[in-house]
């Protein structure tokens, strides 16, 4: 079976699930990955053994309205692709661009779609990826979501497969995994407000009460303008920038557990990676989120929106060194047996080979 997965990304979480799906898929099956040009594939860990093909594609507005108005790209693309001559196309996210191309390629080839986000993020531009993903549902011939919840959501009118969010235990074996472990908590990512971080940082107070010697380790881009003088405590550690593949395991090492006070979302894939460090959890019950976190065992999942049960799930884990212990071993083991990528790639699979017979 030849496969093209296609990502309209050329940096980011998105190319970085790619790479490793794409790794995972390689050995498996004739696979090409279709991604736009200015995509610096080093810069990701794919594996020798995976072919890019970089095309003209529109993935932002800029490159959206270029690719448009220079009329002979879409031919171009459509072109390379027929030359491919893929069993089935698997796009890695609903991009508009792609959408507008779909009434002509699911003409000539079945067509599978993984939907990482139900909906747009508050503050994104939304009605192209509200569009993108109409498109999507329409003309797909199968979806991929990473949760139940997501599926219920889309509600897709052909299959739908749900098949989690993959591991990044890749992180484990590059830069500095060797750092002693600090009494913190961790939260790691860009900055947005639907991550939340408000929640978390009205907490931190309610954690001192208990353990005055937590620190609090925010590490991403993004503006930290909207949260004055809640940072303003010398136990809390900004890290505002690009976080660099290399300083991911410090991070994760000096931690004893992983934040994720988000008020939306879909999946994340901060969790497989604090799983892969054995790092327990505390997330918020949204979206798919707590779908992946085994309440007690991996982590705790509270409603969100509410600094004190934040505060109360970091404290029973912080207190309790054995049972963070256990937790964390728990974490990694779930990570093995059901974020892996084998287990993953394999699922893939069996639906592109269901979907490509249907379609015949």
């Amino acid at each position: 079976m030849k496969v093209a997965l296609l990502t309209h990304n050329t940096d980011g979480g998105l190319v970085l699930y790619v790479s490793q799906l794409a790794n995972a898929l390689a050995p498996k099956v004739d696979l090409v990955v279709v991604a736009p040009e200015g995509l610096d594939s080093s810069r990701f860990p794919f594996s020798p053994g995976v072919r890019i093909r970089l095309l003209h594609v529109g993935n932002v507005i800029r490159t959206f309205l270029a690719n448009i108005l220079r009329i002979w790209r879409p031919f171009q693309f459509l072109g390379a692709i027929d030359e491919e001559r893929p069993d089935i196309l698997h796009f890695n996210g609903a991009s508009l661009w792609y959408a507008l191309l779909l009434p002509v390629l699911t003409r000539r080839y079945p067509v599978i779609v993984t939907i990482h986000d139900v909906n747009p993020h508050p503050g994104s531009r939304a009605w192209d990826q509200d569009l993108a993903r109409r498109l999507f549902l329409r003309y797909s011939d199968a979806v991929i979501v990473h949760g139940e919840w997501a599926k219920r959501q889309l509600a897709p009118t052909q299959p739908g497969y749900v098949i989690p969010h993959g591991d990044y235990s890749f992180y484990t074996g590059i830069g500095d995994d060797g750092v002693a472990e600090e009494d913190a908590v961790l939260f790691f990512g860009r900055i947005e407000p639907y991550k939340g971080l408000q929640y978390l940082l009205e907490a931190m107070p309610l954690v001192w009460a208990g353990l005055p010697s937590t620190r609090l380790i925010v590490a991403g881009s993004g503006s930290l303008e909207p949260y004055g003088e809640l940072l303003q405590d010398d136990r809390i550690e900004v890290v505002n920038r690009f976080i660099d593949d290399a300083e991911v395991p410090a991070l994760f090492g000096r931690a004893r557990v992983v934040v994720l006070p988000y008020t939306e979302g879909t999946q994340t894939g901060v969790i497989p990676i604090a799983y892969a460090f054995h790092k327990p959890v505390v997330v918020t019950d949204v979206g798919s989120i707590p779908e992946v976190v085994e309440e007690g065992r991996t982590g705790h999942i509270v409603p969100p929106r509410d600094p004190g049960a934040l505060a109360g799930a970091i404290l029973k884990i912080l207190q309790n060194e054995s049972l963070r212990t256990i937790m964390g071993t728990a974490a990694y083991e779930k990570m093995t047996r059901e974020l892996s990528w084998g287990p993953i790639s394999d699922r893939t699979i069996a639906a592109y080979r269901e979907v490509v017979e249907r379609a015949r």
